[in-house]
């Protein structure tokens, strides 16, 4: 299998010819945000703008995002995954529910492959397993990675670190790109001391960046079509 890898929303310009499914990967926190929002029956609608979201608001949905990793005020809730844990034991069932979700880094990068003719998934180490299952089960000819990086288009390693366990999980080389995958056990441990971990630590987000380190925890695979994500 031909494996591409790039980075934020620049580098999805370099999947415009590729015909594999692309995986998004933002591990901290947007894929773990969708993933647990899809597992709570929800469907998500990526949204560039507040003002998209406050949109889907009107109509009875429920909205989330962030800038910069804090949470929008205008919105009922942030970038967080615990947070809608959390809004699920207070609240009741939110099945059936649309949330609209924007975001610094992992949407933009979702937004930019969104006319891409093959599958759009998401990937964290919430879903490596079934993502990998899935992916092994249509066994494509190419497979393209795009991580969401930070502000400017960088990397992020957790980003990265979470694209080399999905390629072990594949059985597929390591790309030169990407660092060696750490044992899943270091995981929350790596994730904590990123940049990106300890400024959102920082701002109070411990649980979310110790639960985005979970391995396994959940079966779904997000799809990414006509403009909603479901599974």
């Amino acid at each position: 299998m031909i494996v591409r890898v790039a980075d934020g929303v620049a580098g999805a310009v370099s999947f415009e010819e590729s015909h594999g499914p692309i995986v998004v990967i933002d591990a901290l926190r947007m894929s773990a945000t969708v993933i647990v929002a899809l597992d709570l029956g929800m469907e998500v609608i990526p949204v560039a703008t507040v003002e998209e979201a406050m949109a889907v608001k009107d109509k009875g949905g429920l909205t989330a995002g962030e800038r910069g990793g804090k949470r929008l005020s205008e919105l009922d809730l942030g970038n967080s995954p615990t947070a809608l844990l959390a809004l699920e034991r207070s609240s009741g069932d939110l099945s059936g529910k649309a949330l609209a979700l924007t975001t610094s880094n992992g949407v933009p990068a979702l937004l930019a492959v969104a006319d891409h003719s093959g599958a759009v998934l998401i990937g964290s180490p919430l879903n490596l397993s079934a993502l990998a299952t899935r992916i092994k089960r249509e066994a494509p000819q190419e497979l393209s990675l795009l991580l969401a990086g930070v502000a400017g288009g960088k990397a992020a390693q957790e980003d990265a670190v979470t694209a080399s366990l999905l390629l072990q999980r594949l059985d597929e080389s390591i790309s030169s790109a990407l660092p060696f995958p750490v044992p899943v056990g270091d995981l929350e441990t790596l994730f904590l001391s990123t940049p990106s971990g300890k400024k959102l630590v920082s701002f109070g987000y411990e649980e979310d960046v110790r639960l985005c380190a979970s391995v396994d925890r959940y079966p779904v695979v997000p799809v990414f079509r006509q403009g909603r994500i479901t599974v």
